[in-house]
């Protein structure tokens, strides 16, 4: 069987993504934990070849976000006051590079390749699960369950309809990292940036702010869960500033 090699945010980090597969098996089953893109320079080139792979990945609240906003910016006549509105996703969460990577900043009248190919893009996104349950169970005996940040604590909710909006928001938005008390699943995540991968007793996060210049963050972390070991790449693309 093919191990599973769970890859944390990695925020258009291109070519450290190329870089970290690399030093995996050639075989091996890749899933990502959401938030493909954003900050770094080459988000389209990301989910281009995620895409092309037909790697999976759940929905991170970037990609949520980008999804939001291009349904604004399809209809929008004034980009000036769309930028605005949308300043903090933009310019303090790197919406503004994803736009650039896609060549629609300040585009207001992009040409029909350029608009098609992101509308493909874009469904995908929409098409992204919340979470993706895995047919194996960790050495705990507990069923694996990726998702973009931690989903123990609303994992109760998954199924209950009255709760899908609160259960979506929490499933990408969670910061809590420590509670995983009494769970029924493995949680594999990201969402918050660690210097070192966190580990807890039924959970774990990955995310190791591979976008960022601060002291111990600027790599890309794969955790294979066969092995329980972690794979590192440090980001050779350039923090975001």
């Amino acid at each position: 069987m093919n191990k599973h090699y769970v890859i944390g945010d990695i925020h258009g980090s291109y070519n450290t993504l190329l870089a970290l597969i690399e030093k995996l098996p050639k075989d091996a089953n890749i899933i990502f934990v959401g938030d493909l893109i954003d900050r770094g320079k080459y988000s389209s080139k990301v989910v281009k070849f995620i895409r092309k792979n037909r790697y999976k990945s759940v929905l991170g609240n970037h990609e949520y976000t980008f999804i939001k906003f291009f349904n604004e910016y399809q209809s929008a006549t004034n980009f000036d006051m769309l930028k605005e509105k949308w300043y903090s996703w933009l310019f303090l969460n790197g919406g503004k590079e994803t736009l650039e990577s896609y060549n629609l900043w300040e585009n207001i009248a992009p040409s029909k390749e350029i608009l098609e190919k992101v509308k493909s893009d874009i469904l995908w996104m929409k098409n992204l699960p919340i979470y993706i349950e895995l047919d194996i169970k960790f050495k705990n005996k507990l069923p694996i369950v990726i998702s973009h940040s931690n989903i123990t604590k609303v994992w109760m909710y998954k199924d209950d309809s009255d709760k899908k909006e609160y259960f979506l928001d929490r499933a990408t938005r969670e910061r809590d990292l420590s509670y995983d008390k009494g769970s029924k699943i493995f949680n594999i995540y990201g969402h918050t940036p660690n210097t070192n991968p966190r580990a807890n007793l039924n959970s774990i996060n990955i995310d190791s702010g591979c976008c960022f210049s601060d002291e111990g963050f600027n790599y890309l972390t794969a955790y294979c869960i066969e092995d329980d070991t972690f794979i590192y790449q440090n980001n050779i693309d350039g923090a975001y500033k």
